[in-house]
């Protein structure tokens, strides 16, 4: 994938309220941001925007984060998109299994948002 200017990022979950916080701090920091509801949603933003770093809830409704991670990860343009999985519920069993099915780091609600927007920025730069 070609280096865009502006890194583009897809952040995938359905409480609107978790969505616009997170949309509105990467905004701030000078990411495009682009917003999907639900797994099926965020799936088919992800093929066809392309963007640089997926933010994954793992509890979706439609299609779960899991398996949402699975069928982008067998997409050939999104194979290698680094995916971070946010959770309330992020057990030890779950992190695993999201992990597992392709992602590239497992964060748990509430966010420390100081190392969170470190791990994004060295992802992104990197």
């Amino acid at each position: 994938m070609a280096k865009r200017d502006i890194p583009v990022i897809l952040v995938i979950e359905d409480y609107p309220d978790t969505r616009d916080l997170l949309s509105s701090l990467l905004r701030t920091k000078g990411y495009k941001v682009v917003e999907a509801c639900d797994g099926k949603e965020g799936l088919r933003q992800a093929s066809r925007i392309k963007p640089d770093l997926i933010l994954m809830d793992l509890a979706l409704p439609a299609l779960d984060g899991v398996e949402a991670t699975r069928q982008i990860r067998e997409r050939d343009q999104l194979s290698q998109t680094p995916i971070f999985a946010i959770s309330s519920f992020a057990t030890a069993e779950v992190a695993r299994d999201a992990l597992a099915a392709g992602c590239t780091e497992v964060f748990r609600k509430p966010i420390e948002i100081e190392p969170f927007l470190g791990k994004i920025r060295a992802t992104l730069n990197g």
